[in-house]
């Protein structure tokens, strides 16, 4: 299937799709962690840009890039960019992509998307966040290299190179049910058997 046929494309259902190698590939619905994630992570974003700048977060909308020769087209769960609003179907310019990963999508997003997104050329950053275990990998455009960070975990923070802001890790997880399970995981155990 073509980019435009993509683009294009009904297959009567709700269901949404990214293309990859000149197929649709479905996505999953999120789940209820999933869904508070990024929705967290969205709100984590939007306070640091402020309510008028000309930068905005969009939910679940496409990206449109070529790798190799390949379209492709991604839909990261949360996306900022600063071009005015228009009627395409995918964001242009984009800043900073959000990425919730599941286990039905962890190895596409870190072994594929990452290394696709880093081509885009007005790309800052990357934020993979895990929805399984609190843990968070950030990916930063410095001096036209990218870098990784080790995974981050509760009560760490990074420091956003575009948001020009620090982030703290539990406010991406903020009524997961992950920050609990945590804290549980880090008390220590009695030894009473």
């Amino acid at each position: 299937m073509t980019l435009a046929e993509f683009l294009v494309w009904d297959d009567g259902t709700d269901g949404r799709y990214e293309l990859l190698g000149g197929h649709p590939q479905a996505m999953a619905p999120a789940s209820g962690r999933h869904a508070v994630i990024r929705q967290n992570a969205a709100l984590a974003i939007q306070d640091k840009l402020g309510r008028n700048g000309p930068c905005r977060v969009a939910h679940q909308a496409g990206l449109l890039l070529t790798v190799q020769g390949d379209d492709r087209y991604y839909v990261p769960d949360v996306t900022v960019t600063c071009r005015e609003v228009s009627d395409t179907p995918y964001i242009d310019e984009p800043k900073l992509v959000v990425e919730i990963i599941s286990p039905s999508t962890g190895r596409i997003d870190k072994d594929v998307k990452v290394p696709d997104y880093c081509t885009i050329d007005s790309l800052d950053e990357i934020w993979l966040i895990d929805s399984r275990k609190p843990l968070v990998h950030v990916y930063q455009r410095n001096d036209y290299k990218w870098i990784g960070s080790v995974p981050l975990q509760l009560g760490q923070h990074f420091e956003s190179v575009f948001l020009s802001a620090e982030i703290a890790i539990a406010d991406l997880y903020r009524n997961s049910g992950l920050e609990a399970a945590a804290e549980a995981d880090a008390q220590p155990s009695s030894g009473q058997s």
